[in-house]
């Protein structure tokens, strides 16, 4: 569900239908949803994934969380 922050005619945030509304550095833009995503799923993506899953893991418990 979408939130209209200024009115009608400011921005607003959130998904209608396959319409996304956000903001980035106090900019309000619109998009569209992705189309279909072909994915499939190969033994090599899927490797490469799980190596980038641990890695993300392990910088996780070093990097301290920004406040």
């Amino acid at each position: 569900m979408g939130t209209i922050k200024q009115g009608i005619l400011g921005g607003f945030s959130g998904k209608v239908g396959n319409i996304v509304g956000a903001s980035w550095r106090g900019i309000d833009y619109i998009r569209s949803m992705p189309a279909s995503v072909h994915n499939p799923r190969t033994e090599a993506q899927m490797t490469q994934r799980n190596r980038f899953s641990l890695v993300a893991k392990m910088l996780k418990t070093i990097i301290p969380p920004k406040s």
